[in-house]
Order: C-alpha cells, then structure tokens, then sequence
C-alpha cells in the first residue's frame, strides 16, 4: 500500500482544491485520474506515508497505518518525516502536547500535510505551551485543525501555530485560542500564506507576521478571509503595546485583504502605546484592502485602538477599500514612532471611518510623529477619496505634527456630534483638529467635501475652511451599515463611492 494525500492548492483568490477524505491511503493505480490532472496529489513518490493519529482507535504499540494508528501525539516525535508525507488526527478529538515540525524540506510537488480526516477537525491542546511548531522548514501545509491553550490568564505561554525561518508555509482553515502570544504567528521566513484562520482570546496578536528588527526581509506574505477577535492583550508586557488583531512588521510584499479584526486590546497591561485592529510597521509593499476593523479599543488610560494604522518605517505601500467603524481609537492611523525609518510614498485612499475615535484623538485620520523622529518624519503621501463620518470629533486630527508633503485631496468629511462636541461645527478645529501641523504649510488640504449637520440642525452658518481654499461646502448624506459581511464589503463600498 501506498499512502497518498492531497495537498492543498489555494489560488489568488484564496480558493481552494478541497479533497480531503477522497484519495487516502490508496493503490498507487487507483488514483483517480481527475486529481493527477489538477495536479492536488502526489501519485509518484514512493517514501511518502500518511501517520494517523486516533485516540479511539490507536494503540500504544501502533504503526501509524490506517489499520493501527498511532494513540497520542507523543509517537510523532520519535518520526523524521520525509516529502510528501501527511499527519492526519481523527476528526472530533482532541490530542494532548505539542507537533514539532523541525527542519523539514519538502518540494512543491512533496509537502508535508498535516490535517484532521474523518468528520470535524481535530484539536491539539497544548495546555501551557504551543500546539504547532514549525522551525527552519520548508514546504508545510497545514489545514483543518483547531489549536488551544489554557488561556492567557492561566498559566500558557506559547502560541497556537507558531512559525520560526520557514519558507513556503500555507495555514488555511485553522481556529487558534487560548494562548499568551499569538493565535498564529510566523517570524522569518519567506512565501507565506495565511487563510481563513479564526484567532480569538489570545494575548499578545491574534495573528503576527513579523521578522528580524531593522530588516524587511520576509517576503511574499498573503493573509486572506481571517478573523481575529477578542484578543484582549498579554499580561507580561508592561512596557510595549500588545492586543491587536493582525500585526505585520519587518516585511515586503505583503497583501491582506477580506480580514476582520473585532473587539481586540481591552485588556493591555499598561499606560502608553496601545493595540490597533489591524496594522503594519516596518514593511515596504504592503496593501491591506477590503478588511473591516471595528469595536477595537485599548486599557483605560492607553493610547491607540483604533481600526487601521500605517507605522513607523511604512513605504511604498497602499491602504484602500477598508471600512473602520466604532473604534476607540482613530480609524486611520499614520504613525510614525521614535527610532523607525523613513516613512514615505504611501497611498491611502476609498477607505471609510464611521464613528471612530470615541476615546483617543476623536478623529477619522489622526497623524502623530514622535519628537524624535522630527528629522524622519512622516512624507511624501496622499490621501485621498476617503469618506469620514464622525459624531466624536474631528475628520483630521494632529499630534506633534512634523510632516512634510501630505496631500489630503478629494475627502468627504461629515461631522454629526453635537453641538457642544463640534463648537457648533462653524471653525476650522471642528473639521481639523491638533497642534503644530494645522500650522505646517507641508500638509495640504485639497478640494475637500465638509459638511456640519449639527450646524445645519441648529441653523449655524457652514464656513470657508481656512486650510482648505478649494473647499466645498456640500450637504453629504451616507447609510450607516447596521451589518456588514466581510465577503461583500466591495460591495459595500462601491455603494459608499458610487451611490
């Protein structure tokens, strides 16, 4: 007998060829001819096995066949795998410890697979540590199981998937929850793929993308149709940010798109700089579109928690078609911390804010740069097409505003808090908000839309926005979304853009 197993294929779109269950454990000759041709299975290699796991089933003694399966987690540790190879738990139950995968090498055409078979996923709980290790690898895909920890206030501290110097790494179809630091996590590396993953109730990130300080050097990163949820914060860190939903950090070539990050950063640790939904510091060639980041706040007395935000160290990188909305920071963050490099030639644009920043700068865009950085500041970027509708405060806001050729052209700013909230929405701080850069002639604002319907209710004149000489003064009125599916937000915001 020859074990065979489809490896999973996922196309730009983040489809996939699911086979599972059709073609394990078979006759090398009765493969089916329609999967060698979709090129989803290996029918050749002749060192390939497929290692069952089955607590129901298995022995201590087991071979890992499909006739006697391996009882626990533990039997793969004594295994040195070889390409093309599978590790499938029995679907609906749950395997005590920790899969350590160790400088595997696979070929694209022999990864090592590791999935559930049967009904259900199974589910690797790793107590106080971390559920799935991949160190130094290459060619790994791993689909179809649930990973959990004790949870991040008792006693764990690993991550759910946790991804070291690998290269050619799909995760696809994956729930991660209950871990200190990251429901998934990947650090180094090369060609990775994130999809459909579900991190809730972890410390640190819900998901992390992240490599060596002062380098940008994991390169071609996917993340696609995840969610990360309720990711509250991690109670060792006392001196650094954590609770975000998906951070990206010291990369190039990343695209995340269809993600939703929900509810993260409630329980930070600390005072300071805190957690957003979903963003990035240190890449360069980075686009994250069609993501919905909401609901995300930060610890009493914190900064941050807002929806989306472009760090320190971003260039050349694009933020388009995101909607933010009830966040308690800004929704659209342009940050630029002490210590990170250049910061420039970003574009953001058709994104939405829908009533951020009830907490922290009370803005739609809020741009701060650290005093430090004053000689590496935020530059050269445009920001424009964006819609901001605000009942918190301002559409703009600054902090420490060194900045040096920002354009802010086409906006649609609506304000609609009250009266006292906006200064009856008749000056220039009720549109434009902050310090030093409402002075610095380096950002320029550009055929703008405002609109005050607090002034409009109160029958105060709508005035000249001093900043903005080519400003309009138009009556905007939009829908507010009481639901929104992450799968049909283009939809959603080709009605915002083309009504």
């Amino acid at each position: 007998m020859l074990c065979l197993f489809p490896a999973l294929m996922l196309g730009a779109a983040g489809q996939r060829g699911d086979y599972t269950g059709k073609c394990s454990c078979i006759v090398l000759n009765q493969c089916p001819s329609s999967l060698k041709e979709e090129g989803s299975m290996d029918c050749t290699s002749s060192q390939a096995r497929c290692y069952y796991v089955d607590a129901e089933t298995g022995t201590v003694d087991g071979d890992g066949s499909v006739t006697h399966p391996f009882f626990a987690l533990e039997a793969l540790t004594r295994l040195s795998f070889n390409p093309g190879d599978s590790i499938l738990l029995a679907g609906g139950q749950t395997f005590s410890g920790t899969l350590h995968i160790r400088k595997f090498a696979g070929t694209a055409e022999h990864p090592l697979y590791i999935s559930s078979f049967g009904k259900g996923k199974a589910v690797i709980d790793a107590g106080k540590g971390s559920a799935l290790l991949v160190d130094s690898s290459r060619y790994v895909l791993i689909r179809n199981i649930e990973v959990r920890g004790d949870g991040r206030l008792k006693g764990n501290d690993g991550s759910g998937i946790d991804i070291k110097y690998s290269t050619d790494i799909q995760v696809d179809s994956v729930e991660a929850s209950g871990f200190l630091w990251n429901g998934v996590g990947t650090f180094g590396g090369a060609d990775i793929r994130l999809t459909r993953i579900y991190a809730h109730d972890n410390g640190f990130n819900g998901i992390e993308v992240s490599g060596p300080w002062s380098h940008k050097e994991v390169h071609r990163v996917y993340v696609g149709y995840c969610v990360a949820e309720n990711n509250p914060g991690n109670p060792k860190i006392k001196d650094n940010h954590s609770g975000s939903g998906i951070l990206i950090a010291h990369s190039t070539g990343v695209q995340v798109e269809y993600c939703e990050a929900m509810n993260n950063g409630w329980d930070m640790p600390r005072i300071g700089n805190g957690p957003v939904g979903i963003w990035a510091f240190e890449c360069d060639s980075l686009t994250i579109q069609y993501c919905f980041s909401h609901d995300n706040k930060t610890a009493p007395g914190a900064r941050d928690g807002g929806g989306f935000d472009f760090d320190g160290g971003v260039t050349n990188s694009v933020m388009r078609y995101n909607l933010s909305m009830n966040n308690e920071g800004a929704g659209y963050g342009l940050f630029q911390f002490g210590g990170a490099s250049d910061w420039t030639n970003n574009f953001i644009h058709h994104n939405v804010s829908i009533n951020d920043g009830r907490k922290n700068s009370q803005a739609g865009f809020f741009i701060w740069c650290d005093p430090y950085n004053k000689s590496v500041p935020l530059r050269n970027s445009y920001i424009c097409s964006n819609i901001v509708l605000s009942c918190y405060g301002h559409a703009v806001s600054f902090e420490t505003g060194y900045a040096r050729n920002l354009l802010f052209e086409k906006n649609v700013f609506v304000l609609t808090g009250s009266a006292g909230r906006h200064t009856g929405g008749n000056k220039v701080n009720s549109y434009l908000g902050g310090d030093r850069t409402k002075r610095n002639k380096e950002v320029t604002f550009n055929r703008n839309v405002y609109w005050s319907s607090v002034a409009e209710k109160e029958g105060i004149p709508q005035r000249a926005i001093k900043r903005d000489q080519t400003a309009s003064i138009e009556k905007r009125v939009f829908d507010i979304p009481v639901q929104v599916e992450v799968i049909q937000i283009k939809e959603l915001m080709d009605s915002f853009f083309h009504p």
